[in-house]
């Protein structure tokens, strides 16, 4: 009982760090920032962008893929550690 008590503290502790990481990425003009868990922060659009909205659409799309790789890939690096004391090993 008292090691799952200890593993849902880290793993609370483990969404906490998560909360504190922030990722940045431009792609085509548009940036967007988000969290570790992946939540949404901000996002800038140029104002030229607006006028064809097809394209905006893709950009979007693609801007949103490469930051949440880009978030994934980065949360993994620094996690790496807590998540080996989370899990045992």
């Amino acid at each position: 009982m008292f090691d799952q008590l200890k593993m849902l503290k880290q793993a609370r502790d483990l969404q906490n760090k998560l909360k504190d990481i922030v990722v940045e990425d431009e792609f085509r003009g548009i940036s967007i920032t988000i969290n570790g868990k992946q939540e949404v922060q901000k996002i800038e659009i140029p104002d030229e962008m607006l006028a064809d909205k097809e394209n905006l659409e893709k950009c979007l799309r693609d801007a949103f893929n490469n930051i949440i790789n880009k978030a994934q890939r980065e949360i993994a690096t620094k996690m790496r550690g807590d998540l080996g004391g989370l899990l045992g090993m």
